[in-house]
């Protein structure tokens, strides 16, 4: 019988204990992981052969803000024997790979896959570390420029636009929101700057002329919703009902002019609330930056500076904006969608509850605009495809980086939900609304899951009606209004 020595068995014990990848020469050869989830939309995103358990993402920016390295301290579980594996990257350098400590081969692809092959086949069920080490440039942006997904760098301040697939161009990650796990964020940036991340601050420390500020965001993320600030802010706090944290990462040079206006996140979460019960979110606020682009980057709302100020509210629906954004961290945020073409549970919520919150603050027609959209734009939101459906090959050029956010996803969802309320009656509309984000919280879920709750809220079989509002290239009468008809084709 083959005896250990004390030492080897211990270690052996330890690993285990921990639940990583204990190598063995009598482990099975396993087959490479999938390059993706199995994606329509976005079939090069996620991967396959493991889940994603939680991660840390360490950001170090050099003097200027115009280079960075970083590195990925992810930790998943095998779903299968692993020969090999892959990350979501796409841009950065890598300067380094390993698994479970030890050195492992990688190479990257031009689709943005970092092929990852350790010294040993990782088991199936066992956990197992992998740290990826990048370096990279921040590319500096115009206020009129095509912005780049990834980390993009305005006026001496950082951000990032991750929405679907930047953040493989920040550094490598599992990039699809069915991999959502929670997630570590470390801020290294020069000292005069502030930094802030996703997540409560954890933890700040200065070496020399740097600091570092860790963020952990305990609830589960999904990478297109991360976001990572660096530049001349303040960060104010404050409290929000029930004593829910709220902070605002604020320009300093316009704190005086936009803190006025941060009411109106407080605002929203408590008209919200009402109708969908408690903040998903571990805390709640908005990153304030000259270039913004509203982006309901998770408990950390990107918004543009000048649109937060009085005169934004007053000029560009400011209020509205935040309502939308806020929406979405029940939709998108805490329920994120199974697959992209999922996302009108996103968009289609945010576009909706913003509507149905201005007819109550500003007397706007919900009738009337569900009208609008449905007999003057018909076609024109259904040109990429079915609400459910969309067709990829229809984003081109530029636009391919977005796909699939359209106006079918974002409309079209609109008015599938207006209709279903409708259909069932206000009350039974709302119970589903409730059922849906209380259900899967925290969590993944997809069309069909939709369906299906709706359908056992209502005691009643919604799948023909939901589909041929979802998945048709037409849309169905309206419930009600039978005498609304979309316009001929332009």
């Amino acid at each position: 019988m083959f005896k250990r020595s004390v030492a080897a068995t211990v270690a052996l014990t330890t690993l285990a204990t921990v639940g990583l990848a204990v190598p063995s020469s009598a482990a099975p050869p396993g087959t490479a992981g999938a390059p993706g989830v199995g994606d329509t939309i976005w079939p090069q995103l996620g991967n396959g052969g493991y889940d994603v358990v939680d991660q840390r993402l360490d950001l170090r920016f050099a003097k200027g803000l115009a280079k960075y390295t970083a590195t990925t301290t992810l930790t998943a579980r095998a779903t299968q024997n692993l020969s090999s594996f892959d990350l979501d990257l796409l841009g950065p350098t890598v300067t380094g790979v390993r698994v479970n400590g030890v050195p492992a081969a990688w190479k990257s692809t031009p689709q943005g896959e970092l092929v990852i092959t350790p010294t040993k086949s990782v088991r199936k069920h066992l956990r197992f570390v992998v740290r990826v080490d990048v370096r990279n440039d921040v590319s500096e942006v115009s206020e009129n420029s095509v912005l780049p997904p990834g980390l993009v760098r305005y006026e001496g301040f950082v951000q990032a636009l991750n929405q679907p697939s930047g953040a493989r161009k920040i550094l490598a990650v599992s990039d699809h929101p069915a991999q959502k796990a929670p997630s570590t964020f470390a801020v290294t940036a020069p000292s005069e700057l502030n930094s802030i991340a996703n997540g409560k601050l954890i933890g700040t420390t200065t070496s020399g002329d740097m600091t570092t500020r860790v963020f952990r965001e305990r609830p589960r993320i999904a990478p297109e919703l991360m976001q990572i600030g660096v530049g001349p802010f303040t960060v104010v706090h404050r409290k929000g009902p029930h004593g829910l944290p709220l902070r605002y990462a604020v320009p300093t040079a316009q704190l005086s002019a936009i803190e006025p206006q941060l009411k109106s996140f407080d605002e929203s979460v408590r008209y919200l609330e009402k109708l969908l019960g408690r903040f998903p979110g571990a805390e709640a606020g908005s990153y304030i930056t000259p270039l913004g682009g509203e982006l309901e980057t998770q408990g950390l709302t990107m918004m543009t500076a000048s649109a937060m100020t009085k005169e934004g509210f007053e000029n560009n629906g400011t209020a509205g904006v935040v309502l939308h954004e806020v929406a979405h961290e029940w939709f998108g945020n805490s329920v994120s969608p199974r697959r992209w073409s999922d996302l009108w549970l996103n968009e289609g919520h945010a576009v909706f509850y913003e509507r149905l919150w201005a007819e109550g603050e500003f007397g706007a027609n919900l009738i009337d605009g569900m009208r609008s959209d449905y007999e003057n734009r018909g076609n024109e939101i259904l040109a990429q495809g079915p609400i459910a459906a969309p067709d990829p090959s229809k984003w081109t050029g530029h636009l391919t980086d977005i796909r699939p956010y359209g106006d079918a996803q974002y409309s079209g969802g609109s008015l599938a939900l207006f209709a279903l309320r409708q259909e069932v009656g206000v009350p039974t509309f709302e119970a589903i609304e409730r059922a849906w984000v209380r259900r899967y919280a925290n969590s993944t879920a997809g069309t069909e899951d939709y369906i299906r709750l709706a359908s056992a809220v209502a005691h009643r079989d919604l799948g023909p009606f939901l589909r041929s509002w979802l998945y048709g290239k037409t849309f169905p009468a309206m419930p009600g209004y039978p005498d609304w008809k979309v316009g001929p084709k332009s």
